[in-house]
């Protein structure tokens, strides 16, 4: 994995706890663990988890409280039951809790470590999406986190042509197509205006500078992540 989480660990055997951690540290993560539920809050306060790692066996409470109240607290943190529990009752109400993958022990730390990155790659993935700007066509309208801005038809035009390139930068005549006007194509000027406005714009609605980007030779590209919506 190419970044480092932080997992906290929550699990009554010393060894098998001091075991996990070692083993998440050597691949570079951050690690802390406790083996009572008390103790998350003496350790979660000046760490705060990306995935929990929970035993429900705990000498002090049921994992499954713990896990339904760190959802209810925490709703995109990464939670991960290992359990000797292996009935499937315990699973479903596990599931139902907030877990969002149900380990029934013994637990090769390798299985353990492909479950935290597969959530940690989804929290990411939903982080990205979250930052998105949204564009709507029926409404000319470009959706953010700073607010909305409003385009003209020609910008909307525009911007989806540059969405759908997918990363690919579109060329001066591929702009002029987009805006009706291949038979008598704007000077790189005209061109560079509404790049220009439209560049405003995306940075109004909350879009990181420059927004879109001038490639030389090829053209002009996006350099935000956008959703067209309905």
């Amino acid at each position: 994995m190419a970044f480092a989480l932080k997992i906290l660990i929550v699990e009554d055997n010393d060894d098998l706890r001091e075991g996990l951690m070692s083993f998440f540290q050597e691949k570079g993560h951050f690690v802390r663990g406790v083996g009572l539920a008390a103790e998350i809050l003496d350790e979660s306060g000046d760490f705060t988890p990306d995935v929990y790692v929970i035993d429900l066996n705990l000498p002090d409470s049921d994992g499954l409280v713990l896990v339904k109240k760190l959802r209810q607290v925490h709703p995109k943190v990464g939670i991960i039951i290992s359990t000797a529990r292996s009935m499937i009752g315990d699973k479903v109400i596990g599931y139902e809790s907030g877990a969002d993958i149900y380990f029934t022990k013994p637990v090769d730390p390798v299985e353990l470590m492909a479950g935290i990155a597969a959530i940690a790659q989804k929290q990411r993935s939903l982080d990205v999406e979250s930052e998105a700007l949204h564009l709507r066509p029926d409404s000319h309208a470009l959706e953010g986190p700073h607010g909305i801005a409003d385009l003209s038809p020609n910008e909307t035009m525009l911007l989806a042509g540059l969405v759908r390139a997918a990363g690919q930068p579109l060329a001066p005549w591929q702009l002029a197509e987009l805006l009706g006007l291949s038979d008598a194509l704007p000077t790189a000027a005209a061109l560079e205006m509404r790049i220009a406005r439209l560049r405003k714009k995306l940075i109004s609605a909350g879009a990181a500078s420059p927004g879109i980007r001038s490639v030389y030779n090829r053209g002009y590209i996006l350099c935000c992540k956008i959703l067209i919506s309905q």
